[in-house]
C-alpha cells in the first residue's frame, strides 16, 4: 500500500485555483487581467499550472503504481488499473457535460439560442461523451479545436490517452540506471522544447493532438522525478526547505514576467522548476513551507482541486448568459476596477463552493460506486 504524500494534494489545489483565476480574468473578465497584468503577469501565465498537472500526475502515478507494474505488466492488472482511472476522472466529467447541455437547452428558451451550434454542437458532444475531444482532425494544422463544450476538459480527454501507455511507459523507464533516467529527462525536455517551437511558440496554444506529446513527455518528466525522490540522495546533500524556496523563487521569476519574444523559452524554462518543486516538497519536515502544506485549508483546497476545476467553466458560462438574460449586455462591460475585484472574489467563492458540493455528491460516490462494479465485474470475469 502506497503512503498518501499530502503536501503534494495541496499543491494540486493551489495550481487549480491559479488556473481558475486566469481563466475568470482573462477570458470571462478581461479588465481584471488587465488590471492584474499591470503588477504583475502571474495569472496571465497562469495555464502554466496545466503543465505542472501533467508532471505531478506522472510523479503520483509512479508513486501510486510503481509496485504493481516494475516486476510485470499483466493484462489483469492493466485492466483494473485502467478501469480505475476511468472511475477518477470520467463520472464528473460527463456530470458537468450534463450541465452545459441543459444551459444550452435553457439558452433556447430564454434568449431564444440557437442550440446546438458553433462550438457546443452535437459532434463535438459525441466527442466529449467519449473522451475524444483532443481529436478533432478538421483543426488546421490541429489547434485550437472547437470540440471543448468544458474548456478545461481537454486535458481530461488527453490524459486518458497518456494513461493507457503508462504502464508500458513506467514498466521500461522504472529499469532505466541514473544515467539513462538524466538522459532521458534531458530528451524530454528538448522534446517539449521543440514541440512548443515548431507549433505555436507556447504552451497555452498547444491542444488538440499535439497536446498529447505535451501531456506524454510532462509524464515522463513527473516519472523521473520520482525515481530521484525514491532513491532519495539528494537530501544528503540540500536543504529541502532551501530547494523549496529555490523552486518557488524559479517558478514566481517566471510567472511575474511575460516575455513575448522569447516566449518558447519562457514557458519551457518553468518546467524543472516544477520537478525541483515537487521533489522538495515530497519529504514531510519541520520546515514552514510543509507545515503550510499540510494545514487543513490546503489540504481541503487540494482534495477538491477536480472539482474546482473541471466545475469552473460552467460557472462562467452560467454567469455570462445570466447577465445577458438579465441585463441583455456583455459581463462586467461597464465594471469598475474595485467591482473586477469584487466579481473576482464572488466567483471563487461560488466555484469552491459548488466545487465543494460536486466533490461531495458526485466525484466521490460516483468514483467509488464505478469502481466497486467495473472492479468487481473484472475480478468476476
Amino acid at each position: 500500500m502506497y503512503k498518501h504524500i499530502n503536501s503534494l494534494t495541496s499543491l494540486r489545489g493551489i495550481a487549480a485555483l491559479v488556473v481558475v483565476i486566469h481563466h475568470f480574468s482573462y477570458y470571462t473578465l478581461p479588465k481584471t487581467g488587465a488590471t492584474l497584468s499591470t503588477y504583475s503577469s502571474f495569472f496571465h501565465n497562469g495555464y502554466l499550472w496545466v503543465d505542472f498537472f501533467f508532471i505531478l500526475s506522472g510523479f503520483i502515478m509512479t508513486h501510486v503504481y510503481a509496485r504493481d507494474f516494475s516486476a510485470k505488466l499483466t493484462s489483469d492488472n492493466y485492466r483494473s488499473y485502467l478501469l480505475s482511472r476511468f472511475a477518477r476522472i470520467y463520472p464528473l466529467h460527463i456530470f458537468i457535460l450534463a450541465l452545459f447541455v441543459g444551459l444550452e437547452i435553457l439558452k433556447t428558451f430564454l434568449i431564444h439560442h440557437s442550440a446546438f451550434t458553433g462550438k457546443f454542437n452535437l459532434t463535438a458532444l459525441f466527442a466529449n461523451v467519449f473522451l475524444l475531444q483532443a481529436f478533432d482532425l478538421n483543426c488546421p494544422p490541429l489547434f485550437w479545436c472547437n470540440t471543448y463544450w468544458n474548456e478545461p476538459a481537454w486535458s481530461i480527454s488527453v490524459e486518458f490517452v497518456i494513461y493507457c501507455v503508462f504502464p508500458f511507459l513506467l514498466f521500461f523507464l522504472l529499469r532505466n540506471n541514473y544515467k539513462h533516467d538524466l538522459l532521458m529527462y534531458v530528451s524530454s525536455l528538448l522534446g517539449i522544447l521543440l514541440l512548443v517551437t515548431l507549433t505555436r511558440g507556447n504552451l497555452d496554444s498547444i491542444i488538440g493532438v499535439p497536446a498529447i506529446a505535451r501531456c506524454g513527455l510532462e509524464c515522463v518528466l513527473g516519472i523521473i522525478t520520482y525515481k530521484v525522490y525514491r532513491r532519495g540522495h539528494y537530501q544528503k546533500y540540500f536543504n529541502l526547505n532551501l530547494l523549496a524556496i529555490i523552486a518557488i523563487t524559479w517558478i514566481m521569476l517566471i510567472m511575474h514576467n511575460y516575455w513575448h519574444y522569447w516566449r518558447s523559452l519562457h514557458d519551457w524554462l518553468i518546467l524543472p522548476g516544477f520537478s525541483l518543486l515537487i521533489l522538495a516538497v515530497s519529504v514531510n519536515n519541520k520546515g514552514m513551507i510543509s507545515k503550510f502544506l499540510n494545514s487543513q485549508p490546503m489540504l481541503y483546497l487540494g482534495t477538491r482541486s477536480y472539482s474546482v476545476y473541471l466545475v469552473h467553466w460552467f460557472i462562467q458560462d452560467v454567469i455570462k448568459f445570466s447577465w445577458v438574460y438579465r441585463f441583455n449586455g456583455i459581463f462586467g462591460q461597464s465594471f469598475t476596477r474595485l467591482e473586477n475585484f469584487l466579481a473576482l472574489g464572488v466567483f471563487l467563492m461560488i466555484t469552491l463552493l459548488v466545487a465543494s458540493l460536486t466533490y461531495k455528491f458526485v466525484e466521490v460516490p460516483m468514483r467509488h460506486y464505478l469502481k466497486s462494479k467495473l472492479l468487481l465485474t473484472n475480478i468476476n470475469e
